[in-house]
């Protein structure tokens, strides 16, 4: 379960940036992607992308063990005047030691505006994991403008096959956000149900919050997001507590450095506490983004050093690289 963990963290961080969920991206770079329907239902862009990211981590202790994860996909994203879509795929290459292994992560979201006023969106995720983990998670909800700011709320069902295990939990979402001039800020509450039939999740919430800021010729982007509840839904399955908690922070800034060329460093921060002496996880990821820029395109060379811990356990860290090309229509 440990080596799951890993993997799929580091998946989700080498993926590509993924910011606001209820106002849509308007990130410099142009191809940032949106993070739900809410916020696909309000875009505006048409472009096409691939990407390719590669990690090599090594157990800390002098011990010979790899993990190296290669990740190549596509991305994109189509708008007419009254109609958005956004599409991304990821196929993920992974070998511990002499053991290989692969995931497929897509995701299809859908937006449609009724109104200036009023936009509705509807979203389909998959993972499907050679280790036998399988996960799909259907989505849909709307969004309202009044006075000038943007109400928002979705409700979604997420249902994961294991091996032996078999169950599925709501999320439902709700929040708000506003856009002055170059500047967008939004903050939002979740509430995931507990696990169905034999997922033994139990029930949690988290507050997020996103934010886009252009100071001078520096543009920053920040996320974050806090998560608690109970680890399973019986608190029997247990002796040591039943607490959960879990915390998530990226911040980046561009800068420019002459007309075509610019740099982003970022901090990304991914950590969670459960019960049981190796359930406590971070994972930190330290890079710079090398970019260029030239009509509508679009391409950065990212340049990541990643370290993972685990709480009494063997600790892992090495270097990440992505190439992200985008071509904007």
């Amino acid at each position: 379960m440990k080596y799951i963990f890993i993997l799929s963290a580091l998946l989700i961080m080498a993926l590509q940036t993924e910011a606001n969920f209820f106002l849509p991206e308007m990130s410099r770079d142009g191809k940032t992607l949106n993070s739900s329907v809410l916020a696909v239902s309000r875009d505006s862009r048409s472009f096409a992308g691939l990407t390719y990211d590669y990690s090599d981590l090594k157990e800390d202790g002098g011990s010979s063990t790899d993990y190296d994860i290669t990740t190549p996909g596509v991305f994109g994203s189509f708008s007419t005047s009254d109609f958005s879509a956004q599409l991304e795929t990821q196929f993920a290459k992974s070998e511990l030691g002499v053991t290989q292994s692969s995931s497929d992560l897509s995701s299809l979201l859908l937006g449609y505006r009724l109104s200036n006023k009023m936009t509705l969106g509807l979203g389909y995720l998959q993972d499907e994991y050679e280790l036998g983990v399988d996960a799909k998670k259907v989505e849909a909800g709307g969004t309202l403008i009044f006075d000038g700011v943007v109400f928002g709320g979705s409700i979604a069902y997420r249902e994961v096959d294991e091996t032996n295990l078999d169950g599925g939990y709501f999320i439902l979402t709700a929040g708000m956000g506003q856009k002055e001039m170059n500047d967008i800020v939004e903050a939002g509450v979740q509430l995931m149900t507990e696990g169905s039939d034999d997922l033994t999740r139990g029930k949690r919430f988290s507050i997020f919050s996103n934010m886009t800021k252009l100071i001078g010729s520096v543009e920053v982007d920040g996320s974050f997001k806090f998560g608690f509840g109970n680890y399973f839904k019986d608190d029997g399955n247990t002796t040591d507590g039943n607490n959960y908690t879990s915390l998530e922070f990226e911040i980046e800034a561009e800068f420019l450095v002459s007309n075509n060329f610019y740099l982003t460093p970022g901090l990304a921060y991914d950590s969670s506490n459960a019960p049981g002496t190796s359930e406590d996880t971070s994972l930190v990821k330290i890079g710079n983004d090398f970019g260029y820029r030239r009509d509508n395109l679009d391409a950065t060379l990212a340049v990541d050093y990643i370290f993972v811990s685990e709480k009494n356990d063997i600790d892992y860290d090495g270097l990440g690289l992505g190439l992200n090309i985008a071509y904007l229509f």
